[in-house]
């Protein structure tokens, strides 16, 4: 299924620029803290005029098996860059304040949310974009390289058939 997608990726009829900042874009949009990253990476894709096709792959990096780690990872970073300001949650606090949200209504939700979450969003968020932006950005480079070195070389075989 890997080897599909990397297949259909190598042989899109885009620019490596916009294979490139497709692919970053998901992989951006892959850290953030919202539920429908893929749509979300798809969005920003087209907005800054990049392959969706290639954006959707890298969004899929964050599942239901590394959405809560990833977050985690978000968050410790963000308590990190803005120390002394937000006492950090455990691990185990966050589990626990997730399988009350999972068992609640719509409302009850939002009002955990609002309270119980206020403190940790702004780290959280500052942390996923940060962590975003550190993978995005390597990314977007390697790939685009990758991709330019790929076109470069189906444009001479295609150069030796003719």
């Amino acid at each position: 299924m890997i080897n599909r997608w990397i297949h259909r990726l190598i042989h899109l009829n885009e620019t490596p620029y916009r294979i490139a900042m497709g692919c970053a874009c998901g992989i951006f949009c892959s850290a953030l803290p919202i539920f429908g990253q893929t749509f979300i990476g798809m969005i920003t894709a087209r907005i800054l005029k990049a392959s969706v096709i290639a954006s959707l792959p890298w969004t899929w990096i964050s599942n239901p098996l590394t959405t809560l780690p990833i977050w985690y990872v978000g968050y410790r970073l963000g308590i990190w860059i803005m120390p002394g300001k937000h006492k950090p949650l455990s691990h185990t606090e966050i589990q626990a304040l997730m399988q009350n949200f999972d068992q609640m209504d719509w409302n009850q939700g939002v009002s955990l949310l609002t309270a119980e979450f206020w403190e940790a969003l702004q780290p959280l968020w500052l942390g996923a974009v940060v962590m975003g932006l550190t993978m995005a950005v390597p990314s977007f480079i390697l790939v685009y390289y990758f991709a330019k070195g790929l076109l470069h070389r189906r444009i001479r075989r295609r150069q030796k058939d003719y």
